[in-house]
């Protein structure tokens, strides 16, 4: 794997190849959206903030916390984008936010952080993290973390669906990975 050295002549982080990029970029703007958006499908504008417990995010405050973090930590610190992050109201369920403008929300921080990807060299990937609390070691890394994130809230979503007793079927699963290419067939 190629690195990308410095002035004085030492490794710094290694540049991503095609592959792993590409695989970050099909579950990250595809497969994981596609399955969110599915897990939403079935609910209504008053059903997106049912809570099966007081201490559980409704899915509502699920897609609009996924929306805040892609926007903030890939479209504002890899993007460069003005995003101005309110963390909070990302988890104030007395928003009441239609289905629509929820989905809205979320499908705008998608088009960001494809937007950002379009742009991006391989080498842009090895630089060093912008995230000013040094969390992560490079630009790669950010956008390795905003998967897991994701990922780990996509479940959650799917979660709550099926505890509402929503059928997804194979949309969740094999109908998301299809469409956005993360499986081959």
């Amino acid at each position: 794997m190629p690195y990308i050295t410095t002035q004085g002549g030492t490794m710094s982080s290694p540049i991503p190849t095609d592959l792993q990029v590409n695989a970050l970029r099909t579950r990250l703007t595809g497969a994981f959206p596609l399955m969110l958006q599915a897990a939403i499908e079935p609910f209504d504008d008053e059903s997106i903030w049912w809570q099966p417990a007081p201490s559980v995010n409704p899915i509502a405050v699920l897609a609009l916390h996924c929306a805040g973090n892609l926007r903030h930590f890939i479209g504002r610190h890899v993007g460069g984008s003005e995003y101005e992050r309110n963390r909070p109201q990302e988890f104030d369920a007395s928003r009441r936010l239609t289905k629509r403008e929820v989905l809205d929300e979320f499908n705008r921080a998608i088009d960001e952080v494809r937007a950002t990807m379009d742009r991006l060299k391989p080498e842009d990937y090895a630089a060093r993290s912008r995230d000013p609390e040094d969390r992560h070691a490079n630009v790669y890394e950010d956008f390795l973390n905003a998967t897991v994130h994701l990922a780990l809230h996509v479940g959650q979503a799917v979660q709550l669906a099926k505890l509402k007793g929503y059928d997804l079927g194979e949309a969740v699963w094999g109908n998301a990975h299809r469409t956005s290419g993360a499986w081959n067939a």
